[in-house]
């Protein structure tokens, strides 16, 4: 149980409130106006405690919903949640840390999990300098790049740096060349390293997941590094609890990566791209971002039967 979590949201709660007869305590909800909604005046957001140590926010308004689960952390919605009740980001960071250290007690598994998905922080090379883009990446088709990336005009010359962070630490990155220096890609990445896994946006019911970094940039999904998915990979991105959609580069490499993580129960997409199309970057350059994205979601198969045979038109 995590009575001082209960304690919080309670003496935050507006004063204006009832409690229905199903348990629900309904009030204004907090959520609609920093969802961008109009504001509730109709008290149709809702708090239940459903006995077992659980506290479940629902909002009848704008549809957002939270909850907090005992042996897990705060997620960030509930964190949110929290925020919009006006309780102090020191409460929040300590209810927070409560939560890690009950989690330990609670659920064994989740220490496990902390204990398997650990990175040695590191640091760009020192002439490193933040660019946000250049013919290079241009030619690429990236023209608005969401991520910070790097030039090191002395110790890398004529590369584009890429870091990889986790939890907010940087923890390596990939230089990639953008003459015909060799070789290609310089790399300092940890193993189980995955592109752009910080960034994925809590309120998304699907993760899509891609093998370079270029194809994450350009649909901000999360790029696994290569064409197959490592144990400490697979551990970080079940942890985002969410639907997970795998698009394979359209190679030999592709069709292991697809049969790895069909047997996972993952879903795959293969959309019917002209044949010329071999990556996620190249649909951007020739579809543009937001039709390869429709792409993908509606060409997404969820079965293995439906998976192996559309396998062999990918290629």
């Amino acid at each position: 149980m995590f009575p001082e979590l209960k304690q919080t949201v309670e003496s935050h709660l507006p004063a204006r409130r009832k409690k229905t007869p199903s348990g629900w305590i309904s009030f204004n909800a907090p959520c609609c106006v920093n969802q961008g909604e109009s504001a509730d005046t109709r008290q149709r957001g809702g708090v239940i405690y459903p006995g077992d140590g659980s506290i479940n926010y629902h909002c009848f308004n704008c549809g957002f919903k939270a909850n907090y689960t005992p042996g897990r952390y705060l997620n960030t919605r509930f964190r949110k949640l929290l925020g919009w009740l006006n309780v102090s980001s020191s409460i929040i960071g300590k209810l927070s840390m409560q939560a890690i250290a009950l989690s330990q007690e609670v659920n064994p598994e989740q220490k496990k999990l902390d204990d398997e998905i650990k990175f040695d922080t590191i640091r760009l090379p020192t002439d490193a300098e933040p660019i946000r883009t250049n013919p290079y990446l241009i030619e690429r088709g990236i023209i608005d790049v969401p991520h910070t990336l790097y030039e090191a005009p002395r110790s890398m010359k004529d590369r584009v740096i890429m870091p990889i962070k986790w939890q907010g630490k940087l923890i390596g990155y990939v230089a990639r060349a953008m003459t015909d220096i060799s070789p290609k890609y310089f790399a300092q990445v940890q193993p189980g390293t995955l592109f752009n896994l910080d960034n994925q946006h809590w309120s998304r019911k699907f993760v899509i997941l891609v093998e370079g970094i270029f194809d994450a940039i350009q649909i901000d999904g999360v790029a696994i590094l290569g064409s197959e998915i490592a144990h400490k990979q697979k551990l970080q991105i079940d942890a985002l609890n969410r639907k997970v959609i795998v698009v394979p580069d359209r190679d030999r490499a592709g069709t292991k990566l697809i049969d790895q993580v069909s047997e996972w129960g993952w879903s795959v997409s293969m959309p019917p791209w002209e044949p010329n199309i071999k990556d996620v970057n190249d649909a951007v350059i020739k579809y543009g971002k937001i039709l390869t994205i429709q792409a993908i979601l509606k060409y997404t198969h969820d079965s293995k039967a439906k998976i192996k045979v559309n396998e062999k038109l990918w290629l």
